[in-house]
């Protein structure tokens, strides 16, 4: 759900593979040390589905080395269609929401959307973090496409 007050980014990629491989990929936190490099990333609750750890309820820890300040929580999970999670917390942030949407282009073809939602507690603090999620994240997913070709 879009908060009014929240800016709003938007990253389309192509990906040249079945959208079940490329959800199950981004469906596991250990994807994003390799996407985001070198910001790690670390699950550090399960979810209640022992079939799926990284699911609905996990929360993971992302930053570098030792200091790991942000947590997302998986909040909403449909397989080969659907990725929601939402930073918990935090006291810089109000509002934030990704969401990751697979469409099947055909069968061997993936487009993903993934939109980031953002409102910080700093004054005109989301334009610049958006603007810098955006550069990294569009790097990072691109990245990713091609080494899957």
């Amino acid at each position: 759900m879009t908060k009014k007050s929240s800016k709003m980014i938007v990253i389309e990629q192509t990906f040249n593979r079945p959208v079940a491989e490329v959800f199950d990929i981004l469906s596991k936190h250990a994807s994003y040390n390799r996407i985001f490099k070198p910001i790690q990333v670390v699950r550090i609750k399960d979810s209640a589905d022992p079939q799926r750890p990284d699911g609905v309820g996990s929360v993971r820890k992302m930053g570098f080395a030792a200091i790991k300040p942000l947590q997302e929580q998986i909040t909403k999970l449909i397989p080969n269609e659907l990725i929601e999670y939402k930073i918990i917390n935090n006291p810089l942030v109000r509002h934030h929401l990704g969401r990751l949407t697979f469409t099947a282009i055909n069968e061997n073809t993936t487009q993903l959307v993934y939109s980031i939602e953002f409102d910080g507690r700093i004054p005109f603090s989301s334009r610049i973090v958006l603007s810098q999620l955006k550069l990294a994240v569009g790097r990072g997913m691109a990245g990713l496409a091609k080494s899957m070709r």
